[in-house]
């Protein structure tokens, strides 16, 4: 199924190091429009994935329904 496909995890290590991750004194040293610019990227993409997920949950369950 797409589903398992899109909830399997990765297996790494754990010391792997996220790249989206800032510290918040980085943060904090942001000026207040960087500060929502970043904010809006990121809420952008998960929108992105978030309307990824429905498609295909949509879609599976139009191929459910077909095999009833």
């Amino acid at each position: 199924m797409i589903l398992k496909f899109i909830f399997k995890r990765k297996k790494s290590g754990s010391n792997k190091k996220f790249e989206k991750k800032i510290d918040i004194k980085s943060w904090m040293n942001l000026t207040k429009e960087e500060r929502l610019e970043i904010d809006i990227k990121d809420k952008n993409e998960l929108m992105k994935k978030k309307k990824a997920l429905l498609k295909s949950i949509r879609a599976e369950y139009i191929k459910i329904k077909k095999q009833e």
